[in-house]
């Protein structure tokens, strides 16, 4: 599951007080825990939020969203809104919420129902995922229309500038603390080579091949550090190209992973390298169970990130930077596993509570607006 799909999970097995209805575009996996439970229902939409690439992509993933885009085009005003508003009309729902700006068709059916609507705004879309809206001007109105629950501040900053939405505020994710996964006498930094870890979409915005062409670099200078990369996305086989045509022995593409809580025992670092991170649940993951965050000073990955502190920050895009401050947490040795039981306690002070009550209650206020 994506991070938004497991933060709104986190959420929804928080509450057991109020009535939920998921919307999901197709058949999917992805949800099934949550619909044993009596309060939380799945529905199928069958619709595809499809938006313009701003990078490029593969023929075949370009192939399959172009047939989802000529979908969207003949059916969704004829047969996809109206099925989505009237089964939502027999619902009766309080609000509606969008669990991504990515996602307009959830506020779409609110306005033309007049049902109240939230947008659960996750993601830098262009600076990040690389994405923007076909319809800019709808979104625009679609904004005006909703409410806004922001995930860092950073988020909050970029898109208040841009839409006019009537109500918002800052709610950092909950993310799941597994206690028994962390040992606090655990010592990183104590072979050789130093464990690197990058997780995440592989893309060109989560910075991927700035880790990747760092650590080779580190490498070539003598520094001893291994990098296993976990994940999936647009670059995937280019990232596996680069790899393998550099014969870099010390550099791994292990794939998607469903457990790297478990996995993270053996790193010593993880890299956040992506140029505008919304917030970040791989680095509070990483503080969370003792890697040490190595993140671009940009977006969300700054917010968490209190250099020399919960971790350290570099330039982002810089691999020059990268590569200098790398040089320095591998010179520090043990002595980062100080800095590392700080991160983990920082991480757990603000992230490990439950925001239920709070998501509620913002619902709530915005809904009588």
């Amino acid at each position: 599951m994506s991070g938004a799909n497991l933060s709104l999970a986190d959420w929804l097995l928080e509450d057991d007080k109020n009535e939920y209805y998921i919307f999901i575009p197709h058949a999917s996996n992805d949800f099934r825990h949550l619909s044993k439970r009596d309060n939380i229902h799945i529905v199928i939409g069958n619709y595809f939020a499809v938006c313009k690439d701003l990078d490029k992509r593969s023929i075949t993933y370009r192939a399959k969203k172009g047939v989802k885009r000529v979908y969207m085009k003949l059916f969704y005003t004829t047969f996809i809104k109206r099925q989505l508003m009237k089964t939502v009309s027999q619902i009766k729902p309080d609000a509606i919420l969008s669990n991504s700006f990515a996602i307009w068709i959830g506020a779409d059916v609110a306005k033309t129902l007049g049902i109240p609507h939230i947008w659960h705004v996750r993601e830098f879309m262009e600076l990040d995922h690389k994405i923007m809206h076909y319809r800019p001007s709808k979104i625009r109105k679609l904004a005006n229309y909703s409410s806004a629950i922001f995930i860092s501040k950073s988020i909050e900053d970029y898109y208040t500038k841009k839409y006019a939405f009537k109500n918002t505020a800052v709610i950092y994710d909950s993310i799941k603390y597994q206690e028994d996964s962390y040992n606090r006498r655990v010592k990183r930094f104590i072979d050789k080579p130093v464990k690197a870890v990058f997780a995440g979409t592989i893309s060109n915005g989560k910075g991927i091949f700035d880790a990747v062409r760092a650590v080779e670099e580190l490498n070539n200078q003598g520094f001893q550090i291994s990098l296993d990369i976990f994940g999936e996305g647009p670059q995937e086989e280019e990232i596996k190209k680069l790899i393998l045509d550099h014969k870099d022995e010390k550099i791994h593409f292990l794939g998607f992973s469903k457990d790297l809580v478990s996995r993270r025992k053996k790193y010593d670092v993880e890299f956040v390298c992506s140029k505008m991170e919304a917030l970040g649940r791989v680095t509070v993951e990483a503080m969370y169970y003792g890697n040490l965050v190595i993140g671009a000073n940009s977006g969300g990955t700054a917010e968490l990130i209190k250099n020399g502190k919960t971790g350290i920050l570099y330039k982002s895009g810089d691999i020059n930077d990268l590569v200098k401050v790398t040089k320095f947490v591998i010179n520090k040795g043990v002595a980062n596993n100080e800095m590392i039981r700080e991160a983990h306690d920082w991480a757990i002070d603000h992230f490990s509570s439950p925001i239920a009550s709070q998501l509620v209650q913002f619902i709530y206020i915005s809904s009588k607006k």
